[in-house]
Parts: structure tokens; C-alpha cells; sequence
């Protein structure tokens, strides 16, 4: 559940917004979500979804305010309650917050409200008051401070910021990743918009070149991968169901044929092409597997409070 008004934004300043799907419902319950708003420092609305208030939605968070600004400090957060999960883990990760009560939510989500956008007055409540928060910070209605860290929090510092640099360091894989395949692989970006979604990696990581989908020498072997026989592989594996990588795995197809080899990369350097792209795809997937270690651990954390 996301919309994106400019896919290809420069990283900003951002100003984030978070609203509880049902304001009445507090302390918010558990698998409870919360509705994320950004926004830039023109007010211009980014990026809208749905959050868990877990461990998990702290995480897709985090995340998304480094691919908007490059790093989760270089966004003020505003929210409508202190009772949620992913504000205690804010809190403790000394991130600066600002904490609105209703009748003030209220105000912002009418305010600031952008009348001239017709999908966004017919929002819904919770979308209209994340927007409302974040651009009454980015119009200085709002001030965000640091906020004393929750006291049974204190001790996970060290693992928040473990897990912010890891997402810094994932947005940055996934950036070279991409410059990457611009060079070496072209085709995977016309196939793949994100090439660092989990399917694309996957993809990319069985066939990191594109003379695979046909017939090569790779490794002073001859080899013949048959596209079906690697998204049934893949679909045992766990990656995504047959459909979804089948789909995948056709449109690297097409790409292929679409786009025209480089006479740079040619049979010589197929070996290092693909032992190249691996190795990105492994950079990325490694932070990935890194932020999931340390999420779970938050996760048990919360489970046991």
C-alpha cells in the first residue's frame, strides 16, 4: 500500500509524518499499523503506506527514510501518540520526534491540507493526518527533539544503530548494484525497475549474465540453463511462488532480446560479468540478512514486554 508521486526524487530533507489507522484505538494493540507520510522541504507529498507498529514496521521505516534522504537522521518524524511501538524504537534509536495530541492532528491534517489534489482529499482520515504532521514540521508548526529512550529499551541502543547502518549500507548496495547493471547487464534494468527487490536478486543471482538464458561458456564449461527448469528451482527454494518468478524470470527474457550486447562485454569477460553481479547481488542480500537478524531480535524483545 504505497504511492509515489516522483519515483526518481532527489535525496532531501525529509519530514515524516505517522497516524494511527484508528485514533480512538489507544494504547495501539497488537498488529495494530500505522499510516507514514513524507514529505519533502517544499511540503511536496513523497510517499504514503502502511506500517506494522512492530519491530518489523520500525524496520520498513527506517528503510524507506534512507532511500528519501540518505540516511534515517536526516528526517524530523512527527507522530500522533507515544504508544506505539515503532516511536518507543525511534525514541531509544535518538531520532528526533515531536509528539501531536488529537485536536492538534486534527488541525494539521486541515491546514495543511492540499486542496487542489483531489487524491489526497479523498484520502483516507489517517493518510490525511500523517500528511498533516509531517508538513506542519516542514512548516515549523512542529519542532522534533530528541526524546528520552524508553527505559526497557536503554540496553538496545547498540542494535538500533547496528540496524541503521545497515539499512544506510543496504540503500548503498542496492545503488551499486544498479550502476552495476547499467554497465554490465543493461538489460536487467529494463526488466527490473528495482533490481534489489527479493525476486529480482534472486533472479539476477541465478542468472547473472545474459548469454545464461540461451546457450555460453561460462567457466571453461558449456552450459544451457532452460528458464524453466531455474524458476522451478527458485520456487522450491522459497523466493516467491511459480507465477510471480516465472514472470520474473520472462521478462529478463525479453530484456535480453531487446537490448543490444555491448561490444565491451563480450565472451571474454562473461566469467567476470557474472561473478560481478553476484557479488552485488550478495553485497545487498547480506545487509538485508544482517537488518533481519537484528529485527528478530527487537521483535523477541517486544514479544517478551
Amino acid at each position: 500500500m504505497s504511492r509515489e508521486e516522483d519515483d526518481a526524487v532527489a535525496l532531501v530533507r525529509v519530514y515524516c509524518g505517522l497516524a494511527s489507522a484508528d485514533p480512538a484505538d489507544r494504547p495501539a494493540s497488537a498488529g495494530s499499523t500505522l499510516t507514514s507520510a513524507v514529505v519533502d522541504d517544499a511540503g511536496r507529498l513523497l510517499h504514503v503506506c502502511e506500517i506494522g507498529d512492530d519491530a518489523a514496521g520500525y524496520a520498513q521505516l527506517v528503510a524507506l527514510l534512507v532511500e528519501r534522504s540518505g540516511g534515517p537522521s536526516g528526517a524530523a518524524i512527527a507522530a500522533d501518540s507515544d504508544d506505539h511501538t515503532v516511536i518507543s524504537l525511534l525514541s531509544a534509536a535518538g531520532r528526533p520526534l515531536a509528539i501531536a495530541d488529537d485536536d492538534s492532528v486534527d488541525d494539521f491534517a486541515e491546514r495543511f491540507a492540499d486542496d487542489d489534489s483531489l487524491e489526497e482529499m479523498q484520502s483516507p482520515p489517517a493518510e490525511r493526518r500523517a500528511v498533516g504532521l509531517a508538513r506542519a514540521l516542514q512548516a515549523g508548526a512542529l519542532s522534533a527533539v530528541t526524546l528520552p529512550a524508553p527505559r526497557d529499551l536503554a540496553g538496545y541502543k547498540q542494535v538500533l544503530s547496528a540496524h541503521a547502518a545497515l539499512a544506510s549500507g543496504r540503500h548503498s548496495a542496492a545503488v551499486a548494484l544498479r550502476e552495476v547493471l547499467r554497465e554490465l547487464y543493461p538489460a536487467a534494468l529494463r526488466a527490473y525497475p528495482d533490481p534489489a527487490e527479493p525476486v529480482s536478486l534472486a533472479v539476477l543471482d541465478a542468472l547473472p549474465e545474459p548469454g545464461m538464458l540461451g546457450g555460453t561458456v561460462a567457466r571453461g564449461r558449456e552450459v544451457s540453463v532452460a528458464a524453466d527448469a531455474i524458476a522451478a528451482h527458485l520456487a522450491a527454494d522459497g523466493v516467491a511462488d511459480a507465477d510471480e518468478i516465472n514472470e520474473a524470470v520472462t521478462a529478463l527474457r525479453v530484456a535480453i532480446t531487446e537490448t543490444p550486447r555491448r561490444a565491451a562485454v563480450n565472451r571474454a569477460l562473461t566469467s567476470a560479468v557474472a561473478e560481478t553481479v553476484r557479488q552485488a547481488v550478495a553485497s545487498v542480500r547480506a545487509c538485508d540478512a544482517g537488518c533481519e537478524a537484528l529485527v528478530s531480535a527487537l521483535s523477541a524483545r517486544a514479544s517478551a514486554s
